[in-house]
């Protein structure tokens, strides 16, 4: 992926646990930089908590003893590449930062292994180029 100027980090998981509710990522792997996300990941349905939109999937981080304790990081919005969702978190130190990042998912055509890229220096000027 070409980001330009953009500062980003690339986590590699893969499943380790797959439900009909849920999917348990491993993480295998860490580019470009120091990681920003925890070793265990997980992707599961939006249950309509919060107005959030557009979306059907949260990606969910285990910074917690539980799941249920554990931070929601963004939702899962789908582009018009197929595999390729992205999200954004605002949420202070939640990994790292104090500002907002982008963050891109994408997942192999069998959805066994998931990629998660997170851009942090984000402004209202950046033009992230979506090189498929």
């Amino acid at each position: 992926m070409n980001t330009g100027n953009n500062n980003f980090v690339r986590h590699i998981y893969k499943i380790s646990k797959e439900l009909k509710s849920y999917t348990v990522y491993d993480l295998v792997k860490v580019e470009n930089s120091k990681q920003l996300l925890t070793e265990i990941a997980r992707i599961e349905p939006f249950l309509n908590y919060s107005n959030a939109k557009n979306f059907n999937d949260y990606f969910r981080i285990k910074n917690k003893s539980s799941w249920q304790k554990s931070s929601c990081i963004t939702g899962v919005k789908p582009t018009t590449i197929e595999g390729l969702f992205f999200g954004d978190c605002t949420r202070a130190n939640l990994i790292g930062n104090t500002s907002k990042s982008l963050l891109f998912f994408y997942f192999d055509k069998d959805k066994k292994r998931l990629i998660v890229d997170v851009l942090w220096t984000i402004t209202h000027t950046t033009t992230i180029y979506l090189i498929s």
